[in-house]
């Protein structure tokens, strides 16, 4: 196969053992296929995420960082960012520091925004 014959609207896969960064078929079932609702979600996710983070890592108590991150994980969930997803709600469960968990999740959010800007350019 030669790489004009890749199509490159699929996604590449994640290092082994790693969810990608949006699962593509949760998306679209949520867009219904639908490919302005796909691209409005993202665009929001991209707002809401910067500003859900930095809620996140500013948070002056465990309750507030909870309820951020609460609202993070459903942003993540409802577009198949489920890594983000996943953090965020451990982050929402922890009573301690999430220092790790934060780093993490700056990564994963990372990646996310990476794979919108790709998907938004088609």
């Amino acid at each position: 196969m030669s790489l004009s014959e890749i199509d490159r609207t699929t996604p590449r896969r994640p290092a082994r053992g790693r969810r990608p960064p949006i699962d593509h078929e949760h998306l679209a079932r949520e867009s219904s296929g639908n490919t302005d609702r796909r691209n409005n979600a993202l665009r929001r996710f991209l707002l809401d995420a910067t500003d859900c983070v930095d809620r996140i890592k500013r948070a002056a108590s465990v309750e507030t960082r909870a309820g951020e991150a609460r609202r993070l994980a459903a942003a993540a969930q409802s577009i198949g960012a489920l890594s983000v997803a996943y953090i965020a709600s451990e982050i929402e469960l922890a009573k301690g520091p999430v220092t790790g968990r934060l780093l993490a999740l700056d990564r994963s959010v990372g990646e996310v925004r990476a794979e919108i800007a790709e998907l938004l350019k088609q």
